[in-house]
C-alpha cells in the first residue's frame, strides 16, 4: 500500500526525472546557456571589490544604549566619532626644530584632506599651542577694541602698542598681536603657525596641556586625524602615504618611526592582510582539491571539469554579489567564506552525481539511463543539502550583529548557484562526454565504492559498531563532556588588539597603550542631553558648572578609572569657574554641544575588554544615576563589547532555533522522520563543540593565544548548513535501502559502505578547503580554519562512520517514526 512518504517522494523523483531527460536531450544548449551567463556576467564580477567594505562591520548593536552613543557623537561631536585616527610619532623630541617643523608640515598637509571634505581636522602638540596663541590674539585685540575705536590707523597702532606693552604678554606675542591685528583676519591662524614653529616649546609663552597628544617623557607624538562620518571608508592607505611623504620632505625617516593606528586602521589592516593572504589560501586549497578528486575519480579530466564547474560558478556568484552588493552592507570576508562555500559544496554535490553515475553505469545501463538514474537519485539528495544549507545562511540575516548577515549573503548568493551549477552541467558533460568523461585514469569505472581499501575498512568498523552501538553512543557522549568543560572554562576574547596581525596599526597601537594605557585606544563615552537648568543657550549654567565638576570628580573616583575629561575638566583637570566660561570656544565645543548636550570621555585602567572593565563602565551608570544625570547613557568601547556579547548570544541561539526549525521540518516532510533531524541538528552541534574545544586547546592552551569571542558563531553559521550534506547523503541512501526491504542495521551497513568514499572524499575537500584559514597570517582566519576543518573532518568521519550507524542501529524503527503516519513507514511498499 502506497504512503505519503512515498507519493511525495514519487513526486519529487518524477520531476526529477523529467528535468533530467529535459538535460539529455539538449546537453549543448544547456552548456551554451551557462556560457552566456558567465560571459554576462564577467564586466559585473570584476567590480565585485569597489562593493566590498575595507572598514569592516561595526559591534554597536543597532537600538542599544551604545548605538544611541554613538549617534549622538556623529552628530554632535563627528571629531570623536569611530572615524578617529591616530598618527604616532615614535622617537620624537619636542625640543627640536625639526619635530616642530613635522607637526606643521603634518597639519598642513590634513588641512588639506580637510579642504576635500574627507577630513574634519586633526589635534597635535602643535595644533594646541597654534589654537592656544590664537586665543590669546583674539581676547586681546577684543578687550582693546573700545579704545581703538573711531581713531586712524596711526593713532590705532599707537594705542595697540601701549596696550599690548601693559598687558604682560612675552615680547614674541605682543609682536604678534600688533602684526595680526594690521593683517587679514584668515591670515592669523599662518601667523600663530610661524611663532609657534619658531619658538622653544620648552619655554612656551603660553600654558597648554599636551599630555593627550605628547608621553610624559616626551618621546611619542600623536597627531589625532579625524575622518568625517558618512563619506565612506576612511582612506587610511593615503593617510600613510601623505604621512610617509611630509616625514621624507624633511629628511627625518630614519629618524622617527611613523605608524597610523585606531579603531579602523586595526581593522582595515586586518582585512588586507586577510585579503593578500586569501590568494595563498587559494592556492593551497586548489592543490587539495586536485589531488583528493585525483584520488576520488582516479582519472584526470573530472577532477578538471569538476575545478572548471565551480568557477564558472564563482565568475556568475561574484556578479551576483555586485549587484546585491549595491544595496546591503559586504566585507571582504563575504567572498572569502562564498569561494570556501562554493568550493566544498560545488565539490560535493559534483563527486555525488558523478559518483552515482558510475554506479549506474556498472549496473549495465546506457549512458544517458544512468544519467537520467543518477540525477535522480543523487539529484534529491543534493536538493536536500542545498536546501538546509540556504536556510542556514538564511538565518544569519535575521542578526543585529554587522558582520554576522555579509557571511550570509555569500552563502545566499553561492549555493544556489553552485547548486544549479552540479545539477545542469555536470549531467550535460556526462552526456556529451559518457565514459570519457572519467578520460586519462587508472581504471576510473570501476566498483570503487565496494571493492576499494575504504570500503573494507568501512565495512570492518560498521561491523563493530553494530556489535555494540550502546558503548559507541555512551563513548561519544562521554568525550564531549570535557571538551564542554574546556569551551565553559576558557573566555574568548573580543580585543581588537590582541586579535590583530603583526601590521603597522598594530605596531601604533602598541605604542600608544605603552605610552597612555589601552584604555586611550578603546575610550569610554558619556553623552546625552543635560537638564535644562544645567545649560543656557549652549553655556553651562553656574549650577551646570558645579554639577559637571562633582560629577567628573566622582568619577574620576571610581576604581578602574585613569581619568575624565569633561566641558569643567578637559584635560582630567577641573579648571575654575572663571577659567571655564575663558577657554578656547573650540575646546568648549568639543564638550558641550549648542543644543547642550554633553561629551564626557572617560579613559580606564587596564584592559578595556575585561570583565573588571565592564563592571567599571556599570559603576559610571550608577555615579550618573546618584547625580541626577540619568539622562546621559554610556558608551564606548568597553559598553560595545558588553552589548555586543549579550546580542551575539541572542543572535546564536536564535539562529540554532531559526536553522534548527528549517531543517527539523525540512527534513521531517523529505525523510518522514522526527528523530533522524533532531538527531542531525544535535550531532553537528556537538562536532561544533568539539571544534571549539580543540581550537581553545590549541591557541589558548598551547599556544597562550586568545580565541575570537566569533569563533562558535561562525562554526554554527557554516556547520549547520555543510555540516548536514554528510548525513543527508548518508540517511537518503540508508531510507532507500529500508524502502527496497532492508531491514535498518542491514540498510546502514550497506549505506556506510556505499557513500562512505564519497563522504570521506568530500570531507577531506571541506576541510582542505577551509582548513587552508589556518595558513593565513590573521589570527582570526587562523582560528576559523582550525575550528572549521576540525569540525568537517570529525563530522565526516568519526560522526558519520561511527556515531550515525551507531544510533541508527540503536533506534531501529524508531528512525522513521512519525506521530501521524504510525511507527515504519520506510519500509511499507
Amino acid at each position: 500500500m502506497s504512503t505519503d512518504r512515498e507519493r511525495s517522494q514519487g513526486r519529487v523523483h518524477a520531476a526529477l526525472e523529467g528535468f533530467a531527460r529535459a538535460l539529455v536531450a539538449h546537453p549543448k544548449l544547456v552548456i551554451g546557456w551557462w556560457l552566456l551567463v558567465v560571459a554576462l556576467s564577467t564586466p559585473l564580477a570584476l567590480q565585485a571589490s569597489s562593493v566590498l567594505s575595507t572598514q569592516g562591520s561595526s559591534k554597536v548593536v543597532p537600538g542599544s544604549e551604545s548605538a544611541a552613543v554613538a549617534a549622538d557623537i556623529d552628530r554632535d561631536f563627528p571629531a570623536h566619532s569611530e572615524g578617529e585616527t591616530l598618527v604616532v610619532l615614535d622617537h620624537f623630541d619636542e625640543r627640536s626644530a625639526r619635530m616642530r617643523q613635522l607637526l606643521a608640515a603634518l597639519d598642513g598637509a590634513i588641512g588639506r584632506l580637510e579642504a576635500q571634505g574627507t577630513v574634519i581636522g586633526s589635534v597635535s602638540a602643535y595644533t594646541l599651542r597654534r589654537d592656544a596663541v590664537l586665543d590669546v590674539v583674539d581676547r586681546t585685540l577684543a578687550a582693546a577694541a573700545p579704545s581703538l575705536a573711531d581713531v586712524g590707523p596711526t593713532e590705532r597702532r599707537v594705542r595697540l602698542t601701549g596696550i599690548v606693552r601693559r598687558s604682560g604678554l612675552a615680547p614674541r606675542l605682543q609682536e604678534l598681536v600688533l602684526t595680526a591685528d594690521a593683517a587679514p583676519a584668515t591670515a592669523r591662524a599662518t601667523l600663530a603657525g610661524d611663532v609657534v614653529t619658531s619658538t622653544d616649546w620648552t619655554r612656551f609663552p603660553v600654558p597648554v596641556v599636551t599630555r593627550d597628544v605628547v608621553s610624559p617623557d616626551g618621546r611619542t607624538a600623536l597627531v589625532v586625524v579625524s575622518f568625517r562620518p558618512g563619506t565612506g571608508d576612511p582612506d587610511i592607505v593615503g593617510l600613510r602615504a601623505m604621512t610617509s611623504r611630509v616625514v621624507a620632505s624633511l629628511g627625518l625617516e630614519d629618524t622617527v618611526a611613523v605608524h597610523v593606528t585606531g579603531e579602523i586602521p586595526l581593522l582595515q589592516d586586518t582585512y588586507r592582510r586577510a585579503e593578500a593572504d586569501n590568494a595563498r589560501m587559494e592556492q593551497v586549497a586548489y592543490v587539495v582539491i586536485a589531488i583528493v578528486l585525483l584520488l576520488f575519480f582516479r582519472a584526470v579530466l573530472p577532477a578538471l571539469i569538476t575545478v572548471a564547474t565551480i568557477g564558472l560558478a564563482s565568475n556568475v556568484s561574484q556578479a551576483w554579489l555586485t549587484l546585491i552588493g549595491r544595496h546591503v552592507h559586504l566585507t571582504q570576508f563575504t567572498t572569502t567564506i562564498m569561494t570556501f562555500v562554493i568550493l566544498g559544496a560545488g565539490i560535493d554535490y559534483s563527486m555525488l552525481l558523478s559518483s552515482r553515475y558510475r554506479q549506474e553505469r556498472l549496473t549495465g545501463a546506457s549512458v544517458e539511463e544512468a544519467v537520467v538514474r543518477a540525477t535522480v537519485r543523487a539529484g534529491e539528495s543534493v536538493l536536500l543539502a542545498g536546501t538546509a544549507v540556504v536556510l542556514s545562511f538564511g538565518a544569519t540575516l535575521v542578526s543585529p550583529i554587522d558582520w554576522i548577515p555579509p557571511l550570509g549573503y555569500g552563502g545566499l548568493v553561492g549555493i544556489p548557484i553552485i547548486l544549479a551549477a552540479a545539477l545542469t552541467i555536470t549531467p550535460c558533460l556526462l552526456i556529451l562526454l559518457g565514459d570519457r568523461f572519467f578520460l586519462l585514469g587508472l581504471r576510473p569505472l570501476s566498483d570503487l565504492e565496494t571493492s576499494s581499501a575504504l570500503a573494507r575498512a568501512l565495512r570492518s568498523l560498521v561491523t563493530a559498531t553494530r556489535a555494540c552501538p550502546l558503548a559507541v553512543v555512551a563513548a561519544f557522549v562521554a568525550v564531549t563532556v570535557p571538551f564542554a568543560v574546556v569551551v565553559a572554562g576558557h573566555g574568548l576574547s573580543a580585543d581588537p588588539l590582541a586579535l590583530s596581525p603583526t601590521t603597522d596599526a598594530k605596531a601604533g597601537a602598541q605604542v600608544v597603550a605603552h605610552q597612555w594605557g589601552q584604555g586611550t585606544l578603546f575610550p569610554t563615552v558619556v553623552t546625552g542631553r543635560l537638564p535644562a537648568s544645567l545649560v543656557r543657550s549652549g553655556t553651562l549654567t553656574t549650577e551646570g558648572r558645579a554639577r559637571l565638576a562633582t560629577v567628573g570628580a566622582a568619577l574620576a573616583a571610581q576604581p578602574g578609572v585613569a581619568r575624565v575629561a569633561t566641558t569643567t575638566s578637559p584635560f582630567g583637570t577641573d579648571l575654575p569657574s572663571p577659567r571655564t566660561g575663558e577657554q578656547p570656544a573650540a575646546l568648549t565645543r568639543d564638550f558641550l554641544a549648542p543644543d547642550g548636550t554633553t561629551r564626557i570621555a572617560v579613559t580606564l585602567r587596564g584592559d578595556p575588554f575585561s570583565i573588571e572593565a565592564r563592571e567599571t563602565v556599570d559603576r559610571i551608570g550608577g555615579v550618573l544615576d546618584t547625580h541626577g544625570l540619568a539622562t546621559l547613557r554610556v558608551g564606548g568601547a568597553t559598553r560595545v563589547d558588553a552589548q555586543y556579547n549579550e546580542a551575539l548570544h541572542t543572535s546564536f541561539l536564535r539562529m540554532i532555533g531559526l536553522v534548527a526549525s528549517g531543517v527539523f521540518v525540512l527534513l521531517l516532510f523529505a525523510l518522514r522522520s522526527v528523530l533522524i533531524p533532531v538527531r542531525l541538528i544535535l550531532t553537528i552541534l556537538m562536532s561544533n563543540l568539539w571544534a571549539v574545544g580543540v581550537t581553545v586547546l590549541v591557541f589558548q592552551t598551547w599556544l597562550g593565544q586568545p580565541v575570537i569571542d566569533d569563533l562558535p558563531v561562525f562554526l554554527v553559521i557554516l556547520m549547520m548548513g555543510l555540516g548536514m550534506d554528510y548525513e543527508i547523503f548518508l540517511i537518503t541512501r540508508v531510507r532507500d535501502l529500508v524502502r527496497h526491504g532492508h531491514d535498518d542495521a542491514d540498510a546502514t551497513s550497506i549505506a556506510v559502505v556505499d557513500t562512505g568514499r564519497v563522504i570521506t572524499a568530500a570531507g577531506l575537500v571541506m576541510a582542505g578547503s577551509l582548513g587552508t584559514m589556518a595558513l593565513s597570517s590573521t589570527l582570526m582566519l587562523r582560528e576559523y580554519g582550525v575550528g572549521l576543518g576540525t569540525a568537517v573532518l570529525l563530522d565526516a568521519t568519526l560522526v558519520r562512520m561511527l556515531f550515525v550507524p551507531a544510533s541508527l542501529m540503536l533506534l531501529q524503527r524508531y528512525n522513521w517514526w512519525v506521530p501521524r503516519l504510525g511507527r515504519r513507514t520506510a519500509a511499507q511498499s
